[in-house]
């Protein structure tokens, strides 16, 4: 279903994208510290992944058709969580 989007729906993706560059700024000084990466290896991933989730959400608030933007997501949980 094709729809316009509006300001607001920019407005909203424009933070979610701010909000995921913050997260890869963080990650990227974090993982520059071995002791940091040695301890918390899985939380940085954890990080990396909400990363990719706030990207990919953000690209369905901004799409004309916010159903095929779902299909598009690669990450199999949030598409099947988006498309229930």
């Amino acid at each position: 279903m094709s729809r316009v989007p509006t300001e607001l729906d920019y407005r909203l993706a424009a933070e979610l994208d701010h909000a995921r560059e913050m997260l890869v700024t963080m990650g990227d000084e974090l993982a520059l510290n071995l002791d940091v990466v040695a301890e918390h290896g899985l939380t940085l991933q954890a990080v990396d992944i909400v990363g990719q989730m706030l990207g990919h959400i953000a690209n369905v608030v901004r799409a004309e058709d916010r159903y095929a933007a779902v299909e598009r997501i690669g990450m199999c949980q949030l598409k099947a969580k988006l498309a229930a």
